[in-house]
């Protein structure tokens, strides 16, 4: 419990079996029935990795990543340059907050874990940067003013977030 008697925010950690999907609901139908539906699916499938963290027993807010690959032409041309074809990347495929605790700071606790997985992960494998693709421009808006993206060439709706850029975001240092 806070100061104030509420429950505290657990950390995110990864989606178990035996978490309560189905009391879930953000708002958006389709983010909804994702979680609901197919983020168990995913997951044991190796599509995708779900982090959840929990309030009181309930699931606050999850996210999703997955491998993915860039295109070079449709990266932005800074971030481009003496990349391959083919870019490396982490997918935030999927991120989302239940609407009991929307405005309370899950969205940033779970992006900024999300970063934190993607660096660490980026020391182990190849991956040049995280992707992120916005539902719309609130999603965007919430983005940009929580980390310096870059705009795909392709859509101002896909973002690129290189992985030095999030290493100096973390207050790392990058390679």
């Amino acid at each position: 419990m806070d100061a104030l008697g509420q429950p505290t925010l657990e950390p995110p950690r990864r989606l178990e079996r035996h978490d309560r999907r189905g009391d879930f609901t953000c708002g958006n139908d389709e983010l909804d029935q994702w979680f609901h539906r197919y983020s168990w699916q995913n997951q044991k499938a190796h599509n995708a990795v779900t982090y959840v963290a929990q309030q009181g027993g309930r699931v606050a807010g999850y996210y999703a990543l997955a491998a993915a690959t860039i295109r070079r032409d449709w990266s932005p041309a800074s971030f481009a340059a003496h990349r391959p074809q083919s870019i490396p990347c982490m997918l935030l495929a999927r991120l989302a907050v239940d609407r009991r605790v929307q405005g309370q700071g899950v969205g940033t606790t779970l992006l900024l874990d999300a970063l934190r997985r993607t660096l660490a992960a980026s020391d182990q494998f190849g991956i040049a940067a995280l992707l992120i693709h916005c539902k719309d421009e609130e999603a965007r808006a919430f983005y940009m003013r929580h980390v310096d993206a870059l705009e795909s060439a392709v859509s101002p709706l896909q973002l690129v977030v290189p992985t030095r850029t999030i290493a100096c975001a973390l207050g790392g240092t990058a390679e």
